[in-house]
């Protein structure tokens, strides 16, 4: 049966020794391997002598690794060269490191080469630099090829770093074909970037996955976008899992969105904690939101500030969100003014609050806030200045409860300017105020335009009056008893009593008589009067007849019957009625969250890749 302790017992021949130590060191036992390694190094097994750098040099612990390096080069394992001249360059001994890489070099390493540039380049002999990487290239070595065209973007030889980027990408050079695409995308060459990334995102190239996702992004193709930032997001980038997070948060995909958020936030990634914590803040996850906002406002994100105020004012924590709210004012953030306007309204300090929506005189919130205050209390040369910016900044109900103080105050010429304006924003009320204001000054068309949409809309007031129009201005009797009639429906009396005087007027006594009996039926004492009124004049008619016949005592009975003079022209106008509004249950007041922060996703793309390539594989 095989053993570890009959390999112990196996004779100490070199390579059976490092046989043994191979094996330990496969199963982890690494002290034990390192013995059984030294034991074969001692018996002049290079390979010993060289894994023994290796695993001292992964150890850290360099000195050491350095020292076996050292034996394994001087027994003829001339490839230690590179490794000792990596060590040395990790150290900073950059000439001691030149002196091992040229010794590698004589053996043919490129990586020795490369390191060699590499080693240059940081001593700032670019001349030399690009000397010993350009032979490299040469050699189809795709890691020279790109440290080579480092340096030219460097040197800002932009011909020769695309040319030389484009070189080492026909090599497949990964690191060559980013920074190629780079090139590309600056140049507003899509279709040649976008191919290079598709081949990077292929292999699982992170940055090359990221651009390829933002292109995407910027875009509009979410689901492209989704696709390539997941692989690299999948990969641990954190601007890829805050990318794709806040895709899946736009889409409400809840789920995917909190588990790629959580991931960025994981590597400390300030943006998703904010946006997470607006996520929670939407789903009423109300105390992780909190903590999220702190933790973003601490990072410097002064809208989270403004957020963590808006729940700190929801939970009246009234103290804490006037700090945070002046604080993010002092850092100019705009809504966190309105919120503080707001929280002093509140609380009752009213001056205070007018304080603060004064400081926003362009906003249409502050201004509606700012006239009904001064409304409230009274002060209407206060509500006068506020209402009107509302206004002529678009809000309808301003305009009309402006022009319902100019119409109180006698400004007829200023209330007609904005009910126009509301009533061309189909606000019912506006018109029936403007059918009566030019109705009273005779202007019938315009008083008929304007009652005609509310008393289709079933105002008994309107329809009256549109009966009233039709019936002495545009002598249309017809027309006029349709409105009537619609009026009467809706319990107007006054149309009823117009209706008997409308028939009085046309002789036709039947139905005036009709009209003023349902009058008096509903108490008109009008009609009542027009109804004795109206049998006067048919007793009148009828005796005038008689009495021209001669019949009996007819002529002396209508001599004695006096004229009246019967109203038969006037026109009852009803009591002035608007439309009724909608009761509308008051919003639970809600804070400005700051739901969102326009990011440039232009300036977010990776750009090139600058730092030079050390090649550490032998």
């Amino acid at each position: 049966m095989f053993s570890i302790k009959s390999i112990k017992d196996i004779s100490n021949d070199p390579n059976v020794a490092y046989t043994q130590a191979k094996f330990l060191q496969k199963i982890g036992k690494t002290e034990s391997a390192i013995k059984k390694y030294e034991e074969a190094a001692s018996e002049g097994s290079v390979k010993a002598q060289y894994t023994l750098g290796n695993i001292f040099e992964d150890m850290g612990e360099y000195e050491e690794a350095e020292r076996w390096y050292k034996i394994a080069y001087k027994s003829g394992m001339e490839e230690a060269a590179l490794d000792i001249g990596n060590i040395k360059f990790s150290e900073e001994d950059y000439q001691y490191a030149l002196y091992w890489y040229d010794k590698a070099m004589k053996i043919g390493l490129l990586a020795a080469q490369n390191n060699m540039g590499v080693t240059y380049y940081v001593l700032k002999n670019y001349e030399k630099c690009e000397e010993i990487l350009l032979d490299a290239t040469d050699s189809d070595y795709g890691k020279a090829c790109y440290n080579l065209g480092v340096l030219y973007n460097l040197l800002d030889r932009e011909d020769e770093a695309f040319e030389m980027f484009k070189k080492g990408a026909r090599y497949d050079d990964p690191d060559c074909m980013y920074n190629l695409a780079v090139f590309h995308t600056q140049r507003n060459e899509a279709r040649e970037a976008i191919a290079l990334y598709k081949q990077l995102y292929k292999i699982g190239y992170i940055e090359g996955c990221f651009n390829l996702g933002m292109i995407m992004e910027i875009n509009d193709k979410l689901d492209e976008a989704e696709k390539y930032y997941k692989k690299s997001a999948d990969s641990g980038d954190m601007k890829s899992q805050y990318r794709l997070a806040y895709i899946y948060d736009r889409e409400d995909n809840v789920d995917d969105a909190l588990e790629y958020y959580e991931r960025a936030i994981a590597q400390n990634h300030t943006m998703s904690k904010f946006r997470l914590g607006n996520l929670l803040n939407k789903e009423g996850n109300i105390d992780d939101a909190k903590e999220l906002y702190e933790e973003a406002s601490n990072d410097g994100i002064i809208e989270s500030t403004n957020n963590l105020g808006g729940i700190c004012f929801e939970q009246k924590e009234y103290d804490r969100a006037i700090e945070l709210f002046k604080a993010s004012i002092d850092m100019n953030c705009r809504p966190a003014i309105e919120n503080l306007g707001d929280l002093y309204l509140e609380i009752g300090e009213v001056d205070t609050a007018i304080e603060y929506f004064s400081m926003m005189p362009s906003k249409l919130s502050c201004q509606i806030k700012l006239a009904q205050i001064y409304d409230e209390r009274e002060d209407l040369e206060g509500a006068v200045i506020w209402y009107k910016k509302a206004a002529e900044n678009g809000d309808v109900d301003s305009a009309y409860r402006l022009a319902c103080i100019y119409e109180n105050m006698g400004n007829i010429k200023g209330s007609i300017k904005y009910f126009e304006i509301a009533a061309e924003n189909n606000h019912l009320n506006a018109m029936v105020h403007l059918g009566r204001i030019y109705y009273n000054e005779g202007q019938y068309d315009e008083a008929k335009s304007n009652y005609s949409v509310p008393a289709q809309e079933g105002n008994s007031y309107c329809q009256h009056m549109m009966g009233v129009i039709s019936d002495i201005s545009d002598d249309d009797s017809e027309t006029a008893t349709e409105w009537y009639e619609k009026s009467k429906l809706n319990n107007c009396i006054e149309s009823i009593e117009n209706l008997g005087n409308l028939y009085f007027r046309l002789n036709d006594f039947t139905k005036a008589e009709k009209y003023f009996r349902e009058g008096i039926e509903a108490g008109s004492k009008n009609c009542g009067y027009m109804l004795g009124c109206l049998y006067h004049k048919k007793s009148l008619l009828v005796f005038e007849k008689l009495a021209k016949d001669g019949f009996e005592n007819s002529c002396d009975i209508y001599d004695t019957m006096p004229e009246i003079d019967i109203a038969v022209n006037d026109i009852q106008i009803p009591e002035f009625e608007l439309c009724p509004e909608e009761v509308q249950e008051k919003p639970e007041y809600i804070p400005g969250y700051i739901m969102n922060i326009k990011e440039n996703l232009e300036t977010m793309l990776e750009g090139f890749k600058d730092d030079m390539i050390f090649d550490d594989e032998n």
